[in-house]
């Protein structure tokens, strides 16, 4: 809506045209304006751009093993266009036991997180090698203001968690311009004033790190 006031200077009119809209904003609307994209931009690998994937590949006819067909890290590599047996790093856990046992969880059952945590590292690694891998940014354009994070390479972790990060985020700017927002998630109004600064310098890097650990929640 427009509003227009007109101002006499002497023998001059001075006609002023002011656009007038509502001071509130509706949550779903800027969760709606809020999108999980293709990033064409990121060219790494996503085991080089993101931590807790460190790995060897090793070509099959290389390896001295009756049946490498057996071993949980077997799979084709499409770029190289030959099968490979993918190995972790003996002992690494990124964490994951401390992560359970600081919680009160049983050696026991931190350990099957971690084995857990392994099993899913190696099937990721191994998806990414037979057919290859997508990146992905999260974004938002709502009255002037722009929000985006980039370098995501899981698309339902962007669309279930990093969608809302970036949407809580934009409300919380547009919240300092002057906006009321309503309707916001319990959840989203903590984050707005407990982590907002911490959920807006988050990289691609802490992103998948947080995926890698909600893996085994």
């Amino acid at each position: 809506m427009y509003k227009s006031n007109t101002y006499r200077d002497g023998d001059t009119l001075i006609t002023v045209t002011l656009e007038t809209k509502s001071a509130v904003i509706d949550y779903a609307d800027i969760l709606d304006a809020t999108e999980v994209v293709p990033d064409y931009d990121h060219g790494e690998t996503p085991w080089d751009s993101c931590d807790g994937f460190k790995h060897e590949a090793v070509r099959v006819r290389d390896l001295d093993h009756a049946d490498a067909k057996k071993m949980q890290g077997y799979c084709w590599h499409d770029g190289d266009r030959e099968h490979v047996v993918i190995t972790l790093p003996k002992g690494e856990d990124w964490g994951t036991f401390d992560y359970w046992r600081e919680r009160g969880a049983s050696k026991q059952f931190a350990a099957e997180k971690v084995a857990e945590n392994r099993r899913q590292t190696i099937k990721t690694l191994r998806e990414w090698y037979q057919y290859g891998w997508q990146w992905y940014g999260v974004k938002c354009e709502f009255e002037g203001e722009h929000e985006s994070v980039w370098g995501i390479d899981d698309e339902d972790y962007a669309e279930k968690y990093v969608r809302d990060e970036i949407a809580s985020q934009m409300a919380y700017e547009l919240m300092k311009k002057g906006y009321t927002v309503v309707n916001l998630p319990v959840d989203t109004e903590k984050k707005l004033t407990a982590h907002r600064e911490y959920s807006r310098s988050m990289t691609a890097e802490q992103w998948r790190a947080e995926f890698k650990r909600n893996l085994t929640l």
